[in-house]
């Protein structure tokens, strides 16, 4: 009897020893650009988190942190690379100029429509030229995750009717819609951080600023502070943010926890885009009841607008080539090519879409 006794408890050990070990939960502490009350965050990257912990049964944590914390928030990416944090949550556009592709890829002025940047980032290549550009550059991995609507083109002090009325108009931009304006309409943008808008504004220190989407512009309180309200947002119609981490890092989550990642991701791009409209439908309530004056920028000023920016991107394209950086070329040709073969098809879309506000 001792001897079985002793045998089954050596089997029992052995057993155990065998056992593989419990996984350990994977945690990735993720910066951000937002307060975490934003609608960036809100609607990005805490759903993101929640659909994470949910697929993945708790084995991994997105950690969110709110802008500034692990980095500045212009340095996200820069913050994974060296190791402060472990994801980046933002748009491709926080990255810069230097490679002009990050200022095309997730957003580009009179690009992608509110209808088509989703077809085009997973059923257009749009995705995979991302990913592959962040491991070619980067040696990142990367994920669409989050998309939003057409911002609000401009508040402003000064009517803004035609390309004319931006000569010489103190505009605060950023990135190559600035170029863009400054270049092919005479503007004279100013580049400060969103902090200072309200303050700027109020005190005339400039002309007009685009910052956001109708709900997070309402937040924000432009609205009391310049007359008038321009749309559409042409020079951010629609965008994405984006998930990136070191590629090394990733390789090291299993398979099925990557593609569970992925899946989050997802489901996020599709949520957010639409929580964030009926959000900016509820924010357009109030603007157009007030008493700003709203006006509707005309299809000749985005012909001329569309022009001066597709010549920002072919001299950008061309130039980055001739340096030896194949990618705002490849970028560029499939925005272009996708945006205008949806063109062409679209009219056997239907739409619920007027050219200008009810008049009440």
């Amino acid at each position: 009897m001792q001897h079985l006794i002793r045998g089954a408890a050596l089997g029992a050990v052995v057993a155990l020893l065998a056992m593989p070990a419990a996984a350990q939960t994977i945690t990735l502490r993720a910066a951000t650009i937002a307060p975490k009350t934003s609608i960036y965050n809100t609607a990005i990257a805490i759903p993101f988190a929640a659909y994470v912990d949910k697929l993945t049964d708790g084995k991994v944590k997105i950690d969110v942190q709110e802008g500034g914390v692990l980095a500045p928030i212009f340095k996200i990416f820069e913050a994974v690379e060296d190791g402060r944090a472990d994801m980046a949550i933002g748009p491709a556009s926080f990255l810069g100029g230097k490679d002009p592709t990050n200022l095309m890829i997730g957003s580009f002025p009179t690009g992608l429509g509110v209808d088509s940047i989703i077809p085009w980032m997973y059923n257009g290549g749009g995705e995979k030229l991302l990913q592959e550009h962040r491991r070619a550059t980067m040696k990142m991995h990367t994920m669409v995750m989050g998309a939003g609507p057409s911002e609000v083109f401009a508040h402003s002090h000064k009517p803004i009717r035609t390309v004319e009325d931006l000569k010489g108009l103190k505009f605060r931009t950023l990135g190559n819609w600035a170029a863009i304006m400054k270049d092919g309409f005479g503007a004279a943008p100013v580049v400060v951080p969103g902090s200072e808008l309200y303050s700027m504004l109020e005190k005339k220190a400039i002309d007009a600023t685009e910052y956001s989407m109708p709900s997070e512009n309402k937040a924000l309180g432009f609205q009391e502070v310049a007359k008038y309200v321009i749309m559409p947002g042409i020079h951010a119609g629609s965008w994405t943010f984006e998930a990136a981490m070191m590629g090394d890092k990733w390789d090291k989550i299993p398979k099925d926890l990557q593609d569970k990642i992925h899946l989050a991701a997802k489901l996020v791009t599709f949520e957010s885009l639409n929580s964030i409209i009926m959000q900016d439908f509820a924010a357009l309530d109030t603007l157009l009841g007030g008493k700003n004056e709203v006006i509707i920028l005309d299809e000749t000023f985005k012909r001329k607008a569309k022009e001066a920016a597709r010549k920002w991107a072919a001299d950008a394209a061309a130039k980055a080539k001739a340096e030896g950086n194949p990618w705002p070329e490849r970028v560029s040709k499939s925005i272009f090519d996708f945006q205008d073969r949806w063109a062409k098809y679209s009219p056997y879309l239907v739409v619920d879409h007027q050219s200008d506000f009810t008049k009440k």
